[in-house]
């Protein structure tokens, strides 16, 4: 059996599957863009949120994609009573809401060095109305910082499935899932490192905006290849 903590073994190849089972039994569900994705080397994994839907979406499609199961890191109150044992199934770690952003600064530097794949949702908390947000600096610091790449992913309709307010899932509601490619984002020398940060946010939501169906964008302007 592997060390390694991140391994699709036969649990998280379960609880994978079951995720997947459980999305295509409740929803439409259409997801693209899982080709050719990096199999080896720390990733980043940034995605919008919308639904407490969103994680178990996107694990238990990217987990097999990959070969390695990402860790999510969640809020330390989640962590309580079953849902707890279901995040932790996802391979998701905890973060104190506190002083969360040195916590998971430092929770996820230490799995990017040992070569593992991270998974954030950079606005922090779930949409109110389907309209992707403002990000908060973690995903585009964490990434200048270590030179990972980062892998944008684009959920669509999940407000719709399950959003704040619903306790029962809508049956039927169409979502769907885009991945786009890997990409870094860097501070140029000489930059104001507070304004360069701010520019790697826009760019990361920007092309993550690209990724969902219009009605979730906001102000957020597609992000279009050079």
């Amino acid at each position: 059996m592997s060390g390694d903590p991140q391994a699709m073994s036969l649990y998280p190849t379960f609880i994978a599957g079951l995720c997947r089972f459980v999305a295509h039994a409740i929803a439409r569900m259409k997801v693209s863009g899982l080709e050719d994705l990096p199999g080896e080397g720390p990733l980043i994994i940034a995605a919008n949120h919308m639904s407490n839907a969103d994680p178990p979406i996107i694990g238990g499609w990217l987990g097999p994609a990959l070969g390695r199961r990402p860790t999510f890191l969640a809020k330390e109150s989640l962590f309580e009573g079953p849902l707890g044992i279901f995040i932790r199934s996802l391979g998701a770690q905890p973060v104190k809401s506190g002083g969360s952003d040195i916590a998971a600064y430092r929770v996820a530097k230490g799995i990017l060095d040992q070569g593992g794949v991270v998974a954030i949702l950079p606005e922090g908390t779930r949409s109110f109305d389907g309209v992707m947000g403002t990000p908060k600096p973690g995903v585009s610091m964490l990434a200048t910082r270590t030179g990972t790449p980062v892998l944008p992913v684009g959920v669509s309709g999940t407000d719709v499935l399950i959003g704040r307010g619903r306790s029962l899932p809508r049956i039927g509601a169409r979502v769907t899932m885009r991945v786009g490619r890997p990409f870094t984002l860097a501070v140029p020398e000489g930059a104001d490192r507070r304004a360069a940060i701010a520019a790697a946010d826009a760019e990361l939501m920007r092309r993550i905006a690209a990724l969902v169906e219009p009605r979730h964008r906001g102000s957020w302007e597609p992000w279009q290849a050079e």
